[in-house]
Formats: C-alpha cells, sequence, structure tokens
C-alpha cells in the first residue's frame, strides 16, 4: 500500500536577523559599573517620562551585592508647581513637623550620627518614641530616630 503524498507546510518569511549585539553579562558588579547602570536607567526613565509630561526622582542604589545584583528605584509623577513630584511622606512630615520640634523644611536635611550620614524621609506619629525615619546615605538603609536626636542633630550639623 503506498503512502499518500506529504503535503508540505509553506515556508514562513523569515524576518531580517536584528544587527543588536548582545553584550555578555559581567562576572561581577563593581562600583563603577552600578553607577553607570545608574545613570544609563535614569536617562532612559526621563526619556520615557518626557514623552508623557511627566517628572522622574530617584535613582538612588540600594542592596548592592557586588557579585550579583543591586536595587535601584525611581518615582514617576505628575509634576507640581516647583517641578518635584508629590509626596504623600513629605506632606505628612510638613503637617507634623512642628509637633516633633522640627521644621517643615526639615524633610530631606541630612544630618550626622555616630559617624553615619543619614537623610530625613518621614514622620510617623505612631511611633512616639523613634517618629523620625531616616536612610543612611551611604546604601538607602532605614533607621527610626528620636525627635529629640534628630533636632539635636541637625542643630549640631549647621546645614
Amino acid at each position: 500500500m503506498k503512502k499518500p503524498p506529504r503535503k508540505r507546510k509553506p515556508s514562513a518569511s523569515k524576518a531580517p536577523a536584528q544587527t543588536q549585539v548582545k553584550v555578555p553579562p559581567p562576572r561581577n558588579l563593581t562600583p563603577a559599573l552600578c553607577d553607570q547602570l545608574r545613570r544609563d536607567m535614569m536617562k532612559a526613565c526621563l526619556a520615557v517620562a518626557e514623552t508623557h509630561g511627566l517628572t522622574v526622582e530617584g535613582g538612588d542604589l540600594a542592596d548592592i551585592d557586588l557579585r550579583h545584583s543591586f536595587e535601584i528605584s525611581f518615582r514617576v509623577g505628575i509634576p507640581q508647581e516647583d517641578g518635584a513630584i508629590y509626596s504623600p511622606d513629605k506632606a505628612m512630615f510638613e503637617v507634623l513637623a512642628p509637633h516633633f520640634g522640627l521644621e517643615p523644611s526639615d524633610y530631606g536635611r541630612t544630618f550626622r550620627s555616630k559617624d553615619e550620614l543619614f537623610r530625613i524621609v518621614a514622620i510617623n506619629p505612631n511611633r512616639p518614641k523613634y517618629p523620625v525615619s531616616a536612610e543612611r546615605v551611604s546604601d538607602g538603609r532605614g533607621f527610626k530616630f528620636p525627635a529629640e536626636n534628630v533636632v539635636m542633630y541637625l542643630q549640631h550639623s549647621g546645614a
């Protein structure tokens, strides 16, 4: 018994090969490479946001593991009159700061504690003992401080 002839499938037309060269991954991340990646990603985010009339903030590196990975975060939003993005943490800070002996303008200020630099990022009134949230500038790690200590650190910083 003879087999019927097989039907050939029409060959799909091949798309032209893209000339994009894939770069092999690095063996390790270096501080310089992490910083270059941060700059490149910020540039790309700014370009995308600009096409939509938005603003980008952030781009800070955190949790850097030079052997494998790092974290980077961006905040995208509608620009306010001053060009900044609306921040609920900043708005809450500005309202609550006087109740803790701070100035509304202290949001984002830096201070030194035990030879490390910290940036004020929030106030949480539900933590009366440690209401001020700050991030260590070197790595973005969060810490809680008593308000009176932060007031003292800011006075000594002279900034």
